[in-house]
């Protein structure tokens, strides 16, 4: 079913773990969690917190054979304006009766909720309260077609900005990455710095040093998947066949959960957990961007979820059977050098306010006071969450030790020299 299908099956790309908890009830339980080579994103529940009643929604409507055909006709433009709900009137009666009465308790679960955010709180602003959009609030008692069209509308506007707010916080992710070499090398002297970057160029020379990447879903990266991670005969390749086998659910489709496991091996090539120079937050992303990809190319009805009809139809165009090369991360540039200028003067502003809330020490030799190693044994440590870096905390309590003696040192030695020079105490320029 269209956009029904598509609703449910696209909250999964929003979990941290690749295979996620599945919508579908008969999902296998050995594929309920994700491979450990994956990293963790946000749960389904935080980006649709009523997951369940659009679940409930879509297992009642599939018991209609006859209102899934008309959905499976209906133009794209009809099923994400929701116009498509028009169709609930045709639904038998004992599927509305049943939606009627999931209504009813999704009703009841946003009351109880509103009544725990009374009780926490001894001032809250009634006419202000945020109300939940997926249903009609106007009607308690039964389903119709406003609460259909409100819950395909806010599904697809949810899901779209949850992808979209994805790909913010990667190039957020990248850029502070960059501004923290940056905030590293200044305090370096010219020999520190010419080794700095030296070990900089050589990890992402490593990082490069790995077999091709395979274009997703083409040819040569399904067989791969069919020999290696199915252990069949790669000269026994059956599209039809390999359908079936990653079809975990047995549902006739292909949701992106189930497509994002296609691309284990092909990460597993670049990225290894074990291995300094890669990063698994950007092999979180990669796989995102192959999962992209793969549907744009394949999913040729927009409804979320690859169909037998759709993977066969690609499996027999000619490109199919080319294999270009996919070009990673590391190979294209994530953010322009204006968005790293706007960035890098909001992170400066940021360090100074917490400098000057007393959560961060100015450093001595550090320009705008950016304090990377550290504090002092005197200085008190900030409030719990007041963390400017993304690196893991092990690497970056190394790094941070290793680099606050390092400075320490270099800064005893020069105010002797400077003393002896000028014969006065020398104030710090910064």
């Amino acid at each position: 079913m269209k956009f029904i299908l598509a609703s449910v099956m696209l909250t999964l790309y929003l979990a941290y773990l690749v295979m996620a908890l599945p919508v579908t009830k008969n999902k296998k339980e050995e594929k309920r969690k994700e491979p450990s080579s994956t990293t963790d994103t946000a749960d389904v529940e935080a980006a649709l917190e009523y997951e369940r009643y659009l679940r409930e929604v879509v297992e009642a409507l599939e018991t209609d054979p006859e209102f899934r055909k008309k959905l499976d006709k209906a133009p794209e433009a009809d099923i994400r304006s929701g116009k498509i709900a028009q169709e609930l009137d045709y639904v038998n009666h004992h599927v509305r009766t049943k939606l009627d009465e999931i209504k009813r308790r999704e009703l009841e679960r946003l009351r109880e909720l509103a009544n725990k955010e009374f009780e926490l709180s001894n001032d809250i602003d009634r006419a202000h309260l945020k109300v939940p959009q997926h249903l009609d609030h106007g009607n308690e008692h039964t389903f119709e077609i406003e609460d259909l069209r409100k819950l395909i509308q806010k599904t697809s506007d949810d899901l779209a900005e949850a992808d979209r707010k994805r790909r913010g916080e990667f190039k957020e992710y990248e850029m502070q990455k960059e501004f923290e070499r940056e905030a590293q090398k200044r305090v370096m002297d010219e020999e520190s710095r010419k080794k700095f970057d030296a070990e900089i160029k050589e990890k992402e020379q490593k990082h490069k040093q790995h077999e091709k990447v395979h274009h997703p879903g083409n040819k040569a990266q399904l067989e791969e998947v069919w020999e290696k991670q199915d252990h069949m005969d790669k000269d026994d390749f059956n599209p039809k066949t390999f359908f079936f086998i990653h079809d975990i659910d047995s549902n006739g489709f292909w949701d992106e959960a189930e497509v994002k496991a296609l691309f284990i091996k092909e990460l597993d090539k670049v990225y290894q957990s074990n291995l300094p120079e890669d990063d698994m937050r950007e092999r979180a992303e990669e796989m995102e961007r192959m999962r992209e990809h793969y549907f744009q190319e394949t999913d040729t009805n927009h409804d979320g979820l690859i169909s037998m009809d759709e993977f066969m139809q690609q499996t027999s165009k000619e490109k199919f059977q080319k294999d270009p090369e996919w070009k990673t991360i590391d190979q294209q540039p994530q953010f322009t050098h204006e968005e790293y200028l706007e960035f890098e003067r909001r992170r400066q502003e940021e360090v100074q306010h917490m400098i000057a809330q007393g959560q961060l020490p100015p450093h001595p030799n550090m320009p705008q006071g950016y304090y990377i190693g550290p504090p002092p044994a005197s200085f008190q440590a900030p409030a719990q969450g007041a963390q400017l870096h993304y690196q893991q905390p092990n690497q970056l309590l190394k790094q941070q030790e290793q680099q606050y003696h390092h400075q320490q040192q270099q800064y005893a030695q020069q105010q002797p020299q400077q003393h002896g020079e000028f014969g006065l105490e020398q104030t710090d320029s910064f």
